[in-house]
């Protein structure tokens, strides 16, 4: 085991622990189907009693169908090992169903990198007060650099307050010590409090660290990482994040995705112009346009 994966493990442990002395709950184990999630899931599960952990996936919508036949064949598996799994459907708050189709319609936009909404409503609701882990790393991106292995989540994660593993590890023992009822720091005050507490066990890993704990521990993953898709990411379809030559690969591959994001875009329109928002000088003459536009805006990226 290298020190990467003795870290993640430790983490889980140290989380799972404090979940059951705070929230009275299992932790949970955060799982979209793709590689990095496969990994975090692989170590819960070599460091964990069934008992200790349960699986969460939440289900967008605009999931390919290889990863939700993935989803379904870990947690047929998981189920088989006595594990909880469970895949939550988006609802808006009056319960009725969510999908990315109608939220384009409803919030009358496109989901873009600056307005990206999509994850914030269909994957960001599913472990409210519960501490979850999730596969992030740092090598994903800039914005994923300068955090740690431990946050007490704010309104976003640039309001969250970050923690070393160390750090989470004395102050769960001291707090377990000392009985001075003054005595406190952030992240166990948020957990008194049932705050929504996430951890990144594998955060320092980077894309080689994964790839080679896979293939040393015989991982089965989604099938879009093969022939003929190859692809090097597993998300939504047309994930607002996705660089161009991503989106133009993924539509090529689910043509029908392409079509329910035209169509969306029109019913988008339609009700902008019931409503009076659209004028004689609307750049957005129809869905295809709308369409054409938000794969084209970052083209170079």
């Amino acid at each position: 085991m290298t020190d990467k994966e003795q870290k993640a493990g430790e983490a889980i442990k140290l989380a799972a622990s404090m979940s059951k002395e705070y929230y009275g709950r299992p932790l949970i184990i955060t799982y979209s189907g793709g590689k990095d999630s496969d990994v975090m899931l692989s170590i819960a599960e070599s460091v964990l009693k069934p008992s200790e952990f349960e699986v969460l996936n939440s289900h967008t919508t605009v999931d390919a169908p290889q990863t939700v036949w993935h989803i379904r064949d870990v947690f047929k598996r998981l189920n088989d090992k006595d594990v909880k799994t469970t895949i939550k459907m988006p609802h808006y708050k009056d319960g009725t169903p969510m999908t990315m189709w109608n939220l384009i319609v409803n919030k009358g936009l496109p989901p873009t990198r600056l307005a990206r909404y999509c994850c914030q409503e269909l994957k960001e609701t599913g472990t409210p007060n519960r501490i979850c882990c999730v596969g992030v790393r740092a090598d994903e991106s800039t914005k994923r650099q300068g955090r740690d292995t431990f946050a007490a989540k704010g309104r976003t994660y640039k309001d969250a307050h970050y923690f070393s593993l160390d750090h989470a590890a004395e102050v769960f023992q001291e707090s377990k010590e000392i009985n001075d009822p003054n005595w406190d720091c952030t992240l166990i005050k948020r957990m008194k409090e049932h705050g929504n507490i996430v951890v990144n066990p594998i955060y320092e890993f980077t894309e080689q660290d994964v790839w080679e704990y896979i293939g040393l521990n015989h991982i089965g993953v989604n099938t879009l990482y093969e022939p003929p898709y190859n692809f090097s990411r597993v998300g939504c379809v047309g994930c607002p994040l996705a660089a161009y030559r991503q989106k133009q690969k993924e539509f090529y591959f689910f043509p029908t995705y392409k079509q329910a994001y035209i169509n969306a875009f029109q019913k988008m329109l339609d009700k902008r112009k019931s409503e009076g928002k659209i004028d004689d000088n609307e750049q957005w003459k129809d869905g295809q346009a709308v369409f054409d536009w938000w794969v084209e805006e970052y083209k170079h990226n």
